[in-house]
């Protein structure tokens, strides 16, 4: 192993759905995968791309890859990347949305042809979603009309907590359905505001409330499954096709619309 990790400039952690990858992936480059708690004891100058899942990305990471330019996460959330700490160290940050179908169709199993929709979030989930004859764009904002008698969230959590508190709840009397990380929901203002909605269906709930919520009847508690929803990793081409091309945009730096860009390294 440690000839070929001394060559590699591609790490892959985490196996969960590396090894379902076809015999074609990569089959052009120096590359080299470990499960997700396997130990990086080896330094190596070489790795220009690490790509994980649900690894944490931290200090023992910068030692072992210190000429690290890139970090790919193969999910819709990156929280496990201290975004500031690549920031500090010129590494790009850019994330595959591999979910996104099986996320929307989540969605679309509570979405009725007569709803009247309002997308919070219309970004590659949001756009996914069954589109009914009625639907607002919302974007990240929370005003939505009277039409509006389902609202969709979908938004990412930086810069969102507590996005779906009061403000839109307090008056609203239709179906919630929620995708966002629990950090985007204000569990209290849903708990004050739940006699008037009609059902909500939360793909992740914080702890504070939660079991007054569930047993009120009205809420469908999804326990972070959503992103997987009739999801497999066996012969799903697009997947491995999107995630190799990923890689290579990160090798050449052409990357479109990462997290982070690439900028300067700063010396530790």
């Amino acid at each position: 192993m440690t000839d070929i990790w001394n060559r590699s400039i591609i790490v892959v952690k985490d196996k969960k759905d590396i090894k379902f990858a076809p015999d074609t992936f990569l089959n052009d480059c120096e590359w080299e995968s470990h499960g997700q708690y396997d130990s990086l004891q080896f330094v190596n100058p070489n790795v220009k791309v690490l790509s994980v899942q649900f690894t944490k990305v931290g200090e023992k990471t910068y030692k072992a890859f210190p000429n690290l330019e890139w970090i790919i996460v193969r999910q819709h959330g990156f929280d496990n990347v201290n975004l500031s700490e690549c920031e500090k160290r010129g590494i790009g940050v850019v994330n595959t949305k591999p979910f996104a179908q099986s996320t929307a169709n989540w969605i679309n199993q509570y979405i009725e042809d007569t709803d009247r929709l309002a997308l919070i979030g219309y970004g590659a989930i949001g756009r996914k979603v069954k589109h009914t004859d009625y639907v607002e764009i919302v974007g990240r904002h929370t005003r939505v009309s009277d039409e509006v008698n389902t609202i969709v969230v979908s938004v990412p959590p930086e810069g969102n907590d507590y996005l779906i508190g009061s403000n839109l709840l307090s008056n609203f009397k239709g179906k919630l359905i929620s995708v966002s990380r629990a950090s985007v929901l204000d569990n209290h203002a849903l708990m004050k505001n739940i006699k008037n909605i009609s059902h909500a269906y939360i793909d992740t709930l914080d702890s504070y409330f939660r079991e007054e919520l569930l047993t009120t009847g009205k809420v469908t508690y999804g326990k972070h499954t959503a992103f997987n929803y009739n999801f497999t990793y066996e012969n799903n081409v697009e997947y491995f096709s999107d995630l190799e091309k990923t890689i290579k945009d990160c090798l050449d730096n052409k990357v479109e619309k990462p997290i982070l860009p690439r900028g300067e390294r700063i010396t530790f």
